[in-house]
């Protein structure tokens, strides 16, 4: 009831009309802060030291809501922004914010969205959230691909026994500017995002596929393919993630595959016990294999919930990068943590959803 007070509030103020029609909007977010403790290791004189911070995780507010069409036919939106709440509280990068219809066919939406790619690996990820400096992502050989896509159109089609497709297709928008070389930034690129996820009780089960091309580069592709699959067996759970990323540039051709396994186990009525381990193995290429290329990535916390909607957390996080490899944590990583630098840290922090 007081979400939906707020929620009329907010909005008579942005359009001054009333909601008479069979629409509706709902106000929502999360307020997700930490204190960290970081450092990083390595060669010496190569380390950036530890030290402290605040961090806003993935603290967001967001508007969303539906209009009645007609014939079982709805209008649908919604606008989501992260939230700096450690630097001011200001709004940060745009998160899914999109506007479509949805009915029995599935749903149709055009905006900044989650692709089939990226809400598989959130989906395997033990953080609630998908958020820590532990977040599996870190180690993934594309990470472009894990990444809210803009210009995107996607499809979600009904649940069927279980079954649901996931297609999306990211525009090539005409950029005046390129990106590096070999990057998704380079101009007029554009990409396709294709899955299939069972989830059923307590199985969950994912395949995905994509693929992106820059146009004005000739030969210049990348694709990524994914394999993650759940199980929640009541006092806890198993997950698992195979990932493979390929990129083809001018006739080179490299590869970097990636698994990890994660566990959580419920230690109390309101608290569990989560970690898990991503092994990212060596590039390889058509000219041979590019040694101490690969990374580690592990992580253990704890997670327990005041009430319904807030919760706190301890985690610590480590990644071990092999001497040619720079990954980073894949939320707010350390400072310039270069070849062979391992960032690690302790993060204790609260979260509350609304």
């Amino acid at each position: 009831m007081q979400k939906k007070i707020i929620a009329l509030a907010v909005a008579g103020l942005v359009s001054g009309a009333a909601f008479a029609d069979g629409s509706n909007v709902t106000v929502y977010g999360v307020a997700d802060l930490s204190f960290d403790m970081v450092s990083t290791s390595g060669p010496t004189g190569a380390e950036t030291g530890s030290y402290n911070r605040v961090s806003s995780n993935s603290s967001y507010l967001g508007f969303k809501g539906s209009e009645a069409l007609g014939n079982g036919l709805d209008a649908v939106f919604q606008f989501e922004n992260s939230v700096t709440a450690d630097a001011g509280g200001m709004f940060g990068a745009a998160r899914d914010t999109f506007a479509g219809l949805k009915g029995s066919y599935g749903s149709m939406t055009l905006g900044t969205q989650t692709t089939p790619t990226r809400l598989l690996g959130t989906q395997i990820d033990v953080n609630v959230g998908a958020t820590s400096i532990g977040q599996n992502v870190a180690v993934f050989g594309l990470p472009g691909f894990d990444a809210r896509h803009a210009n995107s159109a996607l499809y979600t089609s009904p649940n069927m026994s279980g079954f649901s497709i996931g297609a999306a297709y990211m525009a090539g928008e005409d950029k005046s500017v390129d990106g590096a070389a070999g990057t998704f930034a380079q101009k007029n690129s554009d990409m396709w995002d294709l899955g299939l996820t069972y989830a059923n009780g307590p199985v969950l089960a994912g395949l995905t596929y994509a693929t992106s091309k820059a146009r004005d580069v000739a030969d210049s592709q990348f694709k990524n393919t994914r394999l993650a699959g759940a199980y929640n067996f009541g006092q806890g759970s198993v997950r698992a993630l195979w990932n493979s990323a390929k990129t083809s540039v001018t006739g080179f051709d490299s590869k970097q595959n990636t698994w990890g396994l994660g566990a959580t186990f419920n230690v109390a009525a309101n608290g569990k016990l989560i970690g898990q381990y991503y092994k990212t193995n060596d590039v390889s290429t058509n000219a041979g294999d590019i040694a101490n290329t690969g990374a580690k990535l592990f992580e253990i916390g704890y997670e327990h919930s005041l009430s319904k909607r807030t919760m706190i957390k301890a985690i610590y996080a480590r990644v071990s990068n092999d001497s040619g490899a720079a990954f980073n944590f894949a939320n707010n990583g350390v400072n310039n943590p270069g070849a062979d630098i391992d960032p690690s840290g302790l993060q204790v922090g609260i979260r509350h959803s609304f």
